[in-house]
C-alpha cells in the first residue's frame, strides 16, 4: 500500500507540469501568432535576411561572424540558405570528423573584418568567393569596429537598416 501512495503522489505531481507550462512557457499566448520563425528578430536583421533571399543568386557566398554552436551566429546563412565561409566550427567538426578542411577559416574571417589593408581583405574575400559581407551587432561584438570602414571603399553598400549593413563585392 505504500507503493500505491507513492504512485498516487507521483502521478498527481506529474499533472502539475502541463498546467504550469501553459503559463510559463506559452507566455499566455501574447503577441501575434505566426509561423514565421524569424518574426522575433530585430527589424534590420529581418529585413536584411529578406533582402538576401530576394537578391542572391545560386552560387552566392556571404561573410558573417563565426561563433559558437547553437547560438545566433550563422543565422543569416541558416535563414537564407546562402553558404557562409564558416558558421559553427564545432558543428563542422562533428560532420567532417576534424577541422583540417577548414582550420584557417575562422582566422581568415576575423582577419577580413579586422584588417584595414584593402588588398588583404580583397584577397581573402576572393579566396572564399564571397559576394556579400554582412555587418550587424554580432560582427561588431565579435570583431570590433576598427576595420569595418574599409568595406565602403571597395564594395557597394546594398542594404542598410537599424545597424545592419550589407556590402556587395563589385563585379
Amino acid at each position: 500500500n505504500l507503493w500505491a501512495i507513492i504512485c498516487i503522489i507521483l502521478m498527481t505531481s506529474a499533472t502539475y507540469y502541463p498546467a504550469a507550462a501553459v503559463f510559463s512557457k506559452g507566455n499566455l499566448f501574447n503577441g501575434t501568432m505566426t509561423l514565421d520563425g524569424l518574426s522575433h528578430l530585430p527589424q534590420g536583421e529581418y529585413a536584411a535576411i529578406q533582402y538576401l533571399k530576394d537578391k542572391s543568386e545560386k552560387d552566392t557566398v556571404i561573410l558573417e561572424a563565426v561563433g559558437k554552436d547553437y547560438t545566433s551566429f550563422g543565422r543569416v546563412s541558416g535563414s537564407t540558405g546562402i553558404p557562409t565561409v564558416l558558421g559553427w566550427p564545432g558543428h563542422e567538426i562533428q560532420w567532417r570528423g576534424s577541422e583540417k578542411s577548414f582550420e584557417d577559416r575562422s582566422k581568415d574571417v576575423a582577419r577580413i573584418y579586422h584588417t584595414s589593408d584593402i588588398k588583404e581583405a580583397k584577397s581573402l574575400l576572393s579566396k572564399y568567393g564571397v559576394q556579400y559581407v554582412y555587418i550587424g551587432q554580432r560582427e561588431r561584438d565579435a570583431y570590433g569596429i576598427e576595420g569595418l570602414d574599409k568595406f565602403s571603399t571597395f564594395m557597394g553598400k546594398v542594404f542598410q537598416m537599424d545597424g545592419v549593413a550589407i556590402y556587395q563585392v563589385s563585379p
